[in-house]
Order: structure tokens, then sequence, then C-alpha cells
């Protein structure tokens, strides 16, 4: 079984969407916690801007502050350890959450993209072995029923869980461990003559 997700509402589909949060969420996603400042100097926007949205994104629920770190005038944020979707056909059905889902599905999609070209832009021989080694890209092309997709893909979440809980995914740096990208989708190949037939 896939692990709890949320699924998100229009309003917080629609708050998430704006192009500063999500670059915000993801970075608090990829790289752990952060101030405003922090992340002002990772996307090039000013401290105030960074501010404001990040309490928008702890309104609808997306972040928090990191309790017990910090002083009073610098508040450090990290993501919800929640994954959040869109819910399809759970989820709004509104022309509104339908582009609303399809404008999350690009971010989430040109995230990936941006994760994959930093690390093949990366000078390999500067990575440690048995990251290069541990390293994977690779492409499973099946002809599978919408039932038996959803067998694989709860099978996987499931597997991912079990690695998930091995260590706490904080600022704690721990001897070997790195964060790690997975990346994973299961779309039908929509050819021209079948369009998902």
């Amino acid at each position: 079984m896939a692990p709890e997700a949320r699924v998100l509402d229009l309003p917080s589909m629609k708050a998430l969407n704006h192009p500063l949060r999500t670059e915000l969420f993801n970075e608090l996603a990829a790289h752990g916690p952060a101030t405003a400042t922090t992340l002002a100097e990772r996307v090039g926007e000013s401290t105030g801007s960074t501010s404001y949205h990040l309490r928008q994104l702890e309104k609808h629920g997306f972040i928090e502050e990191v309790e017990g770190r910090g002083n009073g005038r610098e508040r450090w944020w990290r993501r919800v350890p929640v994954a959040v979707h869109s819910g399809g056909t759970s989820g709004p059905q509104s022309p509104a959450g339908i582009a609303a889902a399809r404008l999350l599905a690009n971010g989430s999609n040109e995230f990936s993209e941006q994760l994959i070209r930093e690390f093949l832009a990366r000078d390999q021989e500067t990575l440690e072995p048995a990251w290069r080694d541990a390293s994977e890209f690779s492409v499973a092309i099946m002809r599978l029923t919408p039932a038996e997709v959803i067998e694989l893909t709860d099978g996987i979440h499931a597997l991912i869980d079990t690695f998930r809980h091995l260590h706490v995914l904080d600022d704690t740096t721990i001897d070997g461990t790195e964060r790690v990208f997975l990346r994973l989708a299961a779309l039908p190949v929509l050819d021209d003559e079948e369009q998902g037939s």
C-alpha cells in the first residue's frame, strides 16, 4: 500500500502553483531546512519576498517552522514530511481543478528534470565511486492494465516506505548517507492511433 498522502484541494493547489512558492517548496524538499535569507540567496529573490511566500506555504500546511532552531530574528523552515498530490479523479474535477493539477504536475516534472540536469552536469570524477555505482537511470516500458499499474506502484511505494524510515530526512548528517532523489512515473504511452485504449 502506498504511504499516506495529502490530496490537495483547489485553494491549496492554487497556493502551491505560484512559481516562487513552488521553487521554495522544492528547495526545502531537496536540500532540507533553511531560513528565508538562505533561500533568498539560492533563488535570487529578496528576503522579504521569500519570507512572505514561506508564510503562505505555512498557512496552507506545506511547510513548518523547525522547533528549537534559530532565534527571534531568523526562523528555520522545513517541508512537512507528507507526500502531496492532486488526487487524480478523487481530486477537484472542475476545469480550474484539472488545470491546477496539470500545473502542479508540470512543476514537479521541471523540478525532477532540474535535479537530473544538475547531477549529469557535475564532474563525475568528484563523486565518490560508491555513489557513482549506486546512481541509476533506467526506463521500462511494458503493457499493463490500469489495475496492474496501481498494483505495481503500490508495491513500489511500500518498498520506498521501508527505506524512508531507515533515516530521518532532516538536516542531521549521518555518515555515509546523502539526500537521494528517486523519480517514479507510471504513465500510459499514448499512441496517436490508440489514445489510451
